[in-house]
């Protein structure tokens, strides 16, 4: 091969494409291919995993949209929800990396609906491009997803010094569209009258209250129905105002004086919707009957009764730690003959959760050495015992009347063979 003929030959490993004006253009890397076809392939991904793609292209997008990043990303972005990817990929997310989606999708001039999901590791500095939005009506800071408890462990690094001035700057604005603000657990806990969290949401309280008399849309009643009066937002939670579809109810209505449940403050996710956006379950547990959406019950795998957080921390109902399944403590297995009630999966002995099934199965393998849990399963084996018994016997009056049946069999082809 001549040193003429080696460029020749190199250049039939690129691909050679169309551009828009008809003439051909050669492709070395993905950021040679047309806008257009790159906004195509786009559109099958999900909404944040189209920004990510956009900015991952072209690192100019993160300071100001290109045309490449606008074609890509389009301008329909009325919800930017991070539960929509992988929550590995999420918990990875940085600040500069929010903050260069937020430019990219011009989302101070989109965005109607930011959900920060699984996006444990940012501290809110990069929310900055939406600071003074006058479109934003929903955020979500509390960084879990659809029907998980808000609880996170470690604790997250999100910070209300850089989130809260930011908030500032949206509802000062007149024309302030905000409905909704879902805030972190962390924040919640550490809530106090002279704190800097506390002084906003009283100012988030006046804004609302700014805006006039709302009512339930069911019964017309003035909202907040908090106490005390006219606080939309307490201790740190949004009241009256659905998650879903940011409308207004009552927890309960009274209708021709009857009571009638149209909206519901789950206990799990922390999250108030109305009947429209979930179904509302109602605990089966003793003196509860607290109200839960139907997917964030804890569900007992015996009775498939629903049961509440508050219930699962009153050991109500319980996890087993090998199997994961719940069990409520009316279709628990284990019977105390001494305190004549049935006993939780917690051993007080070892402090270990097991199920009853779990315990007999280590017990099998040699695994279970406390006294208190081979206690907690004994009636389960005198039951295993009586049942492999009574198999056995019915196993042997089986063998008896297939002998029987074959010797009829037998008989039979005898008659039909004489004839």
């Amino acid at each position: 091969m001549t040193e003429e003929e080696a460029p020749t030959i190199a250049t039939k490993r690129r691909r050679v494409v169309a551009a828009a004006g008809g003439s051909p253009q050669v492709i070395t890397s993905i950021t040679d291919v047309p806008s257009g076809i790159l906004a195509h392939a786009a559109s099958f991904l999900a909404a944040p995993s189209k920004a990510l793609f956009a900015i991952s292209l072209d690192q100019d997008s993160a300071v100001l949209p290109n045309e490449r990043s606008s074609t890509i990303v389009g301008n329909q972005w009325d919800v930017l929800d991070f539960g929509q990817i992988e929550r590995d990929l999420a918990e990875k997310l940085t600040d500069l990396i929010i903050k260069r989606v937020l430019l990219c999708i011009d989302a101070v001039n989109n965005l109607k609906r930011l959900k920060l999901a699984n996006c444990t590791k940012i501290t809110g500095v990069g929310l900055e491009p939406l600071r003074g939005s006058l479109m934003i009506e929903q955020i979500d800071l509390s960084l879990v997803g659809d029907n998980q408890h808000p609880e996170l462990d470690p604790e997250p690094p999100i910070s209300w010094e850089h989130v809260l001035p930011i908030l500032d700057s949206i509802i000062a604005v007149e024309g302030c569209a905000l409905m909704h603000l879902q805030f972190p657990l962390v924040w919640r806990n550490g809530l106090y009258t002279d704190s800097d969290f506390h002084a906003f949401y009283e100012r988030y309280n006046e804004m609302y209250r700014s805006r006039g008399v709302i009512n339930c849309l069911e019964c017309n009643e003035s909202l907040p129905t908090s106490h005390p009066p006219g606080e939309w937002m307490s201790f740190g939670r949004h009241k009256n105002t659905c998650y879903g579809c940011l409308k207004h109810y009552c927890n309960y209505c009274m209708i021709d004086g009857k009571i009638k449940y149209v909206a519901n403050d789950c206990g799990k996710c922390k999250r108030f919707y109305c009947e429209d956006c979930t179904q509302v379950h109602v605990c089966h547990g003793r003196e509860c009957h607290l109200g839960v959406c139907i997917d964030c019950k804890y569900e007992c795998h015996k009775c498939n009764e629903g049961f509440c957080e508050m219930c699962l921390d009153r050991d109500i109902i319980e996890k087993c730690q090998i199997c994961d399944r719940y069990c409520c403590s009316e279709c628990n297995e284990c019977y105390d003959e001494e305190e004549e009630k049935g006993m939780g999966m917690t051993c007080q002995e070892c402090d270990i959760k097991y199920c009853n099934f779990c315990r007999l199965r280590k017990f099998r393998q040699g695994q279970l050495d406390c006294a208190d849990c081979i206690k907690r399963i004994a009636s389960l084996l005198v039951g295993v015992s009586s049942a492999q018994k009574q198999l056995q016997e019915e196993n042997e009056q089986l063998k008896v009347e297939n002998g029987q049946l074959k010797r009829e069999n037998k008989e039979l082809k005898l008659v039909i063979s004489r004839r």
